[in-house]
């Protein structure tokens, strides 16, 4: 299992029982005792600093379960479990494709969806839950795609149910829709559960009490997307970071927008500078942006910007 927290609380844990019973038998003059505790603190000690550089070349989750639908460490509702493990995974598949090609779209089928199946490889012990892992017959030198995926769905989880309201809007402005609404559901499941659930990545843990899953629940339910892409506006080009991909635009009617720069652009914008072509910043362009209007009840409307290219040079 490549859960590196799960395994260092498990040592840490060891390692204080083990001292204290190595405390307890230099205290009756147990020598062997000793000898087989300071043996064992050795290898615990080894095994930390192990794991403090291993790689993490694969995809591994824990998810742990609180709630009604849970008898302590003994069972779950088998409903409920594959419920929430579907949910999980329908964030992964789609946060897969969208970092594969993109906006993947309202309807249809999800592209890539077998390549990115988890496996349910044990039951988490600590409270009820069970672990998912990438697995494959083929050793990995640097991370999988799907190591990243799951690192940013745990990420969006997290930031979908943070009390930070201002990094919550920041998120939302460029996931793709359809990952949205398999975050709606997620929470959704959990909700109608009454349930708990603390997920553990690398050496990331979230925690989803009943307050951030109500809280992550009410995001979600009432968000409302508006896509608009391929909108062609004309203004001034302020400002371009292409290795941050953020941009700043001053439109003709004297506006200003900022926002994202999509990977091709800013792609485009990095070859035009290295090769002293041209520089774009300070001249107007005909450009053509993505615009997403986000909704939330109770709340003002937002519109985000994202740059996907700049088509043409206007004159001054």
């Amino acid at each position: 299992m490549t859960l590196r927290k799960l395994h260092k609380e498990s040592l840490t844990a060891e390692r204080a029982t083990i001292s204290h019973l190595l405390g307890e038998a230099r205290g009756v003059n147990d020598i062997v005792g000793v000898m087989q505790f300071e043996s064992r603190l050795a290898e615990i000690d080894r095994e930390l600093n192990e794991l403090a550089s291993l790689n993490i070349t694969r995809a591994a989750v824990a998810m742990y379960f609180g709630g009604p639908k849970v008898i302590g460490m003994h069972g779950i509702d088998a409903d409920f479990a594959s419920s929430v493990i579907g949910n999980f995974q329908d964030m992964v598949s789609k946060s897969f494709t969208a970092m594969e090609i993109g906006d993947i779209g309202s309807r249809g089928p999800v592209p890539f969806r077998a390549e990115t199946n988890l496996m349910v490889t044990g039951v988490a012990r600590g409270s009820f839950g069970f672990v998912l892992e990438e697995l494959s017959d083929q050793s990995e030198a640097f991370a999988t795609s799907l190591t990243v995926v799951v690192d940013n769905v745990a990420s969006l989880i997290d930031e979908i149910a943070t009390s930070d309201e201002d990094a919550f809007a920041e998120r939302i402005a460029s996931i793709d829709s359809r990952l949205i609404s398999a975050s709606k559901k997620l929470f959704g499941t959990l909700s109608n559960a009454e349930a708990t659930m603390r997920l553990v990545e690398g050496d990331r843990e979230v925690n989803l009490g009943r307050a951030e899953v109500e809280r992550g629940r009410r995001r979600t339910e009432f968000l409302e997307i508006e896509e608009n892409p391929g909108v062609i506006l004309t203004g001034l080009l302020l400002g371009l970071l292409p290795q941050h991909r953020r941009f700043e635009f001053q439109l003709s009617s004297g506006e200003m927008i900022s926002g994202a720069v999509a990977s091709d652009a800013s792609r485009a914008v990095n070859e035009q500078l290295i090769g002293q072509i041209s520089n774009p910043i300070g001249k107007k362009w005909r450009a053509e942006f993505s615009v997403r209007t986000v909704a939330r009840r109770g709340m003002p409307s937002r519109t985000y910007y994202t740059l996907i290219r700049l088509h043409s040079e206007l004159s001054q």
